[in-house]
C-alpha cells in the first residue's frame, strides 16, 4: 500500500527534481446527466447550475495555482462547458471589445475545452484523452506532470494543489473523505505514460495497485480541500461554511435544504 500523508505533512527532504510544467485534466461530462443522487432535492435546472459552479471553482483554482501551465477540460458538451467556465477567462472589467465580443484574460490561452468523442465514453476515457493532449505538449516543449482533478470539489484551494504537487512520489492520490475514491491524481513522467486509470468505486486502492504494478511508489494524501466532493446531501453537510455559502448563492435549493 502507498503511504498515507496527513494534511499537515510536507514534501520529504531531498525530493528529486521534476518537471516544473503541469498540465491539469478535468473531465466534465455535461450539464444534465450528473448529480443524479441529488435529484430528490434538486430539479434538473438546479443540478445543472450546481455542475457549472463546481466546475468553475475547480478550473479557476487550477488556473490560479503555481506551476499549472494548462488546464484541459474534456467534455461531451462543449457549449455547456464554455457557458460554465466563461467567467473564469472573460475580463469582467471590460465586458466587450469594439467588435462586441467578450475580452479574454491571459488565462484564456491556458484553458482548452476538448470534445470527448461519443465512441470513447466514460471517465477513464476522458482522462486518457486529456493525457494524450498533455503528451502532445510534452513532445513539443518537454516533459510535463499530469494532474487529474474531478470537477466537483467545492473546497479545493491553491494550497491543496501546491501540497499535492509538492509530494515526492511519482504517483500521488488525493482520496475522498471516505478514503476510498480518487479526487485528484498526480503522475510524474514517465509514469504518466503507462499508468492505467481506474476511476470509479474503490479507485484509491486500484490506483495504488496500478502504481505497484509499474514498480512505482505511491503516496495517498487526504486534505480537507481535496477530500470533499459534492454528490449527496451528506456531502453538502460536510462542506466548510465558506464553500457552502458560495455554492448556496447559485443553488438556493441546497441552501434552503439547511432550513
Amino acid at each position: 500500500m502507498g503511504d498515507l500523508v496527513l494534511p499537515d505533512d510536507g514534501a520529504r527532504p531531498g525530493a528529486p527534481s521534476r518537471p516544473a510544467r503541469v498540465v491539469a485534466v478535468v473531465p466534465l461530462r455535461d450539464g444534465s446527466s450528473g448529480k443524479s443522487r441529488l435529484a430528490h432535492v434538486l430539479d434538473p435546472a438546479s443540478r445543472s447550475r450546481l455542475i457549472a459552479v463546481l466546475a468553475r471553482h475547480v478550473v479557476g483554482t487550477l488556473l490560479a495555482s503555481d506551476g499549472v501551465e494548462r488546464v484541459v477540460v474534456v467534455t461531451s458538451d462543449p457549449r455547456f462547458t464554455w457557458r460554465a467556465l466563461r467567467d473564469v477567462v472573460v475580463d469582467a472589467a471590460h465586458a466587450a471589445g469594439s467588435d462586441g465580443l467578450p475580452l479574454l484574460t491571459a488565462d484564456a490561452d491556458r484553458l482548452r475545452i476538448v470534445l470527448q468523442p461519443a465512441d470513447r465514453p466514460g471517465l477513464d476515457a476522458a482522462v486518457e484523452l486529456g493525457r494524450e493532449i498533455a503528451s502532445e505538449d510534452a513532445a513539443a516543449q518537454g516533459p510535463v506532470r499530469l494532474l487529474v482533478a474531478h470537477a466537483d470539489l467545492p473546497a479545493l484551494t491553491t494550497a491543496d494543489v501546491a501540497a499535492l504537487l509538492a509530494e515526492d512520489a511519482p504517483v500521488v492520490v488525493a482520496t475522498d473523505r471516505r478514503g476510498a475514491g480518487t479526487n485528484l491524481l498526480a503522475l510524474d513522467p514517465p509514469a504518466s505514460a503507462g499508468f492505467r486509470f481506474r476511476f470509479g468505486p474503490d479507485s484509491r486502492a486500484a490506483h495504488v495497485a496500478e502504481a505497484e504494478r509499474l514498480g512505482l511508489r505511491a503516496v495517498v494524501v487526504q486534505r480537507p480541500g481535496t477530500a470533499v466532493d459534492l454528490d449527496t446531501v451528506e456531502d453538502w453537510g460536510e462542506l466548510p461554511a465558506d464553500a457552502r455559502a458560495v455554492v448556496g448563492l447559485h443553488v438556493p435549493a441546497l441552501r434552503d435544504h439547511d432550513a
